[in-house]
């Protein structure tokens, strides 16, 4: 029996999900529909639904480098980027990381969830995981007027969400900003469908707010509190688990795991899974979990006296992430941005509006101008040549078996680098200063300089340069050692520097280019690159993630890397699975936030499926 002080309502449970993130909270909804299976859900942060910094969409800055909603990750030192350390936010809370991101709805193209399949796992190809795309949201349309200055018409296809839990909105009035990005992208002849996977050129995309509220849509309301009212369902919040508990089956040469140690208010507790535990902590936390509860590399393992379970090597490997950077330009005097706030007036005002109304500026998101851009329609014929030297240069020929998995993920994104209908980066045409050579994110936000601006980042896509994480302690208290090794590998320099050359090249467009003051100021002043030469050097200066890790606990056959199979299924284990970013075999392009939801809804699925339960339900 539990003893009376103790958090737990129950002996044991049947599914125990670790984390209750972004993937954790819609795993643990979706496992609890069934009314015959115990769920408890274990949280290391608060429930900090009802903070006004959370639900309120213009107040997400506020949220980073706050230590009791925030990891605050820091990578280490990485050489391609002038030996600077990167900072990583991590939303510590019910709904992870989706309760504090810039909210914006961005999706992955068929092309990279095609790859996933080429690595070895059947089922995770575009076409069989449209519906899981499709089910985590409800796309809802903005009025007609606005709908057609911003080019929103690709709702009425086929990927858009009619009755998923999170809601996926548009601008509320019309900026002449966001129909200028449009505009721009139209006379060029680009401008697609961005959540049908082959779109390329600019959109307006959707973001998680409800228009009905003015809130944020995110995991932590939407998943979480429809899912708290049954009765199967318990979770535990402030809840650090600090190792899963694995023993060996006599049965058979796999591991089991039993149940989870956890720590609540300085006591510890244990909590015991008669099914399977699930691992949802993201791309730094499952693979420390697992390492130091004893899956890993048995060398670094039994180095720091944890007893191996299972030895794989391949955890923590193959980290990717996005990085971006790009130009802060003045605006002309009379053009209003988001950098008015800085006005105490105006910032009050807006927010009593938001109070009394949930209506204003403050109730929307800074992030709906996208763009997806190829490279070789936006350079000349010799550089053109010049590329293909380089990519011929630096990706050998396939040599072994062994780097099949590392084959096909350079081949793949050779192909989109080389295609003009596939898209190796993606624009962010947003009206606010952002500065992302600064340390931290809350620096990177601040409204430093004194005039209007808007700002415009290129994202490498798809990244040929991996990473690591390991843990350096047996104690999960401390944070993991993250070596993401950016622009490691020499064409993610030349690639990006590239795609910065672009942003002076849509800035030069009409109708944006009359939003612009001549001669205005840049931030930083050296941004606007004339060579290549110069664009590289920027890009190592001020280059900086957009908070995008994955793949540390890569879904691919074990003997290419892998760490879960295609059920996401910890390899070497019975009923330990991982569902969250940490899965992705290749970063896919763009925000991963709706391929996180999308993962936990397949992963939900499958689970159901593996315990002979319905599948499909609401």
């Amino acid at each position: 029996m539990t003893s009376q002080d103790s958090p737990l309502q129950l002996d044991s449970y049947d599914v125990i999900v670790v984390g209750g993130g972004t993937a954790g909270c819609v795993v643990a909804n979706r496992l609890s529909e069934d009314p015959t299976l115990q769920v408890l859900l274990l949280e290391a942060g608060i429930n900090a639904n009802n903070d006004p910094r959370v639900f309120t969409p213009g107040l997400f800055p506020a949220l980073f480098n706050d230590p009791d909603l925030d990891w605050q990750y820091m990578s280490e030192p990485n050489a391609g980027l002038n030996g600077r350390k990167i900072d990583h936010p991590r939303g510590k809370m019910l709904g992870g990381s989706s309760g504090m991101n810039l909210m914006a709805l961005i999706y992955p193209s068929r092309a990279g969830f095609d790859a996933w399949a080429d690595m070895g796992n059947p089922g995770s190809d575009h076409k069989s995981m449209a519906p899981y795309f499709r089910k985590f949201v409800t796309h809802v349309k903005p009025s007609e007027e606005i709908g057609q200055a911003l080019g929103t018409d690709y709702l009425d296809g086929e990927f858009t969400g009619i009755d998923g839990p999170i809601r996926g909105s548009f601008p509320q009035y019309l900026d002449p900003l966001h129909q200028a990005w449009i505009d721009a992208w139209k006379k060029l002849g680009r401008h697609g469908n961005p959540i049908d996977g082959i779109g390329n050129g600019g959109f307006t995309t959707p973001s998680a707010v409800d228009i009905t509220t003015g809130k944020r849509s995110f995991a932590g309301n939407d998943f979480f509190e429809p899912a708290a009212k049954r009765k199967n369902f318990h979770v535990v919040t402030e809840a650090f688990v600090r190792k899963i508990l694995l023993e060996k089956d006599n049965a058979s040469a796999d591991v089991k795991a039993t149940g989870v140690i956890f720590e609540k208010d300085g006591k510890s507790y244990t909590a015991m899974a008669k099914k399977e535990v699930v691992l949802s902590a993201g791309a730094f936390g499952s693979p420390q979990l697992l390492e130091v509860s004893g899956i890993g590399s048995a060398s670094r393992l039994q180095s720091l006296g944890i007893d191996c379970f299972v030895d794989n090597p391949n955890v923590g490997e193959n980290m990717q992430d996005h990085l971006f950077v790009g130009p802060n330009v003045e605006v002309r005097d009379g053009v209003n941005t988001i950098d008015m706030i800085r006005d105490p007036e105006l910032a009050q005002a807006l927010m009593k509006q938001y109070q009394e109304s949930q209506s204003g500026p403050l109730a929307g998101s800074a992030a709906h101008s996208f763009g997806y851009t190829p490279l070789v329609d936006f350079i000349t014929p010799q550089s053109r040549s010049e590329l293909k030297t380089l990519l011929d240069t630096h990706l050998p020929s396939p040599s072994s078996p062994k780097f099949k998995a590392q084959d096909i993920h350079y081949n793949f994104i050779r192909r989109i680098i080389e295609s003009p209908d596939e898209t190796s980066a993606t624009m962010l045409f947003f009206f606010v200063q952002y500065h992302p050579q600064l340390q931290t994110t809350k620096e990177k936000f601040s409204i430093s300089e004194p005039e209007n601006y808007i700002t415009l980042l290129t994202q490498l896509s798809h990244p040929f340069s991996r990473g690591s994480v390991h843990i350096t302690s047996p104690d999960p208290k401390i944070h993991p050692k993250i070596s993401p090794n950016y622009m490691s590998h020499p064409l993610d320099l030349e690639i990006l520097a590239r795609h910065l050359m672009q942003c002076d090249f849509l800035l030069d467009q009409e109708p944006i280019k009359s939003f612009l003051k001549p001669n205005g100021r840049r931030s930083p002043p050296n941004t606007s690159a004339k060579t290549l030469e110069e664009a590289k050097e920027f890009v190592k200066s001020s280059a900086a993630s957009n908070y995008h890790p994955c793949g540390t606990c890569a879904m691919m056959p074990r003997n290419l890397g892998g760490v879960v199979d295609e059920r996401l299924k910890v390899y070497g284990t019975k009923n330990l699975r991982v569902v969250d970013a940490s899965i992705f075999p290749i970063e896919p392009r763009g925000n991963i936030q709706t391929s996180v939801y999308a993962t936990g809804e397949k992963g939900s699925d499958l689970i159901k499926e593996d315990l002979g339960l319905m599948v499909g339900g609401k």
